[in-house]
């Protein structure tokens, strides 16, 4: 437990939201923020809200709305920074392997590595800063923002309202279960990837095929053979 999530239940309920909305705020644009400990605090709000103190559906949204405006803003200071951003002081605080990892997953998956690295902590901070460095539009990883931000808050405050009376087991569990969900996810991506390289070669294929007409000459080929 920690001194954020240990204060939550002892401030007024406006005053709790706040704090969730905060936290996962700084964590996505800070890259200081990358250490705040947002499973604990939404477990830890879960578990509230199983109580009756708060309310779960206020709790998701207010943590999604942060992910995603976080995101947002962390994107548009990767862009405005460059390769500076890496090199800066608080850039220079986290691990240069969170780093390789987000810089490896927005090669592979572009976009998509913003939904899967909001199940990684540390790297889930950096993905959308390097997605500005590296120039990539906004609206490429607008979409996975926003379901990737939906899955992460319902998944860690639901367990903790699942597990109100057992805070210590669902700080357990927490990871696995969201791990779980990345594989799963990555899973489906992957999927989804291959799916539509298949639908394509045989587009291509049929396109290619025996009854299919020879393309036409350029206009300079044909004056040509006509002359000969």
């Amino acid at each position: 437990m920690t001194i954020v999530s240990d204060t939550l239940g002892q401030v007024p309920a406006g005053a709790a939201y706040m704090m969730v909305t905060v936290a996962v705020l700084a964590e996505s644009v800070l890259l200081i923020g990358a250490f705040i400990p947002t499973l604990t605090l939404l477990l830890t709000a879960g578990a509230l809200a199983q109580t009756g103190f708060l309310n779960l559906p206020l709790v998701i949204a207010a943590a999604m709305c942060a992910v995603v405006a976080g995101d947002f803003v962390a994107h548009r200071t990767g862009g405005l920074l460059g390769d500076r951003l890496r090199t800066g002081r608080l850039g220079c605080r986290v691990p240069a392997a969170a780093w390789r990892r987000a810089e490896t997953l927005m090669a592979r998956c572009g976009g998509q590595a913003v939904f899967l690295s909001r199940f990684v902590p540390v790297v889930r901070t950096v993905t959308p800063h390097v997605a500005g460095a590296t120039r990539l539009p906004y609206r490429r990883i607008a979409p996975y923002s926003v379901m990737a931000a939906l899955l992460w808050a319902t998944a860690e405050a639901g367990i903790g309202y699942a597990a109100a009376t057992s805070l210590q087991r669902a700080l357990a569990v927490g990871p696995v279960l969201a791990a779980v969900a990345a594989t799963g996810a990555g899973a489906a991506l992957v999927w989804a990837k291959m799916r539509r390289r298949r639908s394509s070669r045989s587009q291509a294929s049929g396109a290619h095929g025996p009854g299919t007409e020879s393309p036409a000459l350029p206009f300079h080929a044909v004056a040509t053979r006509e002359k000969l």
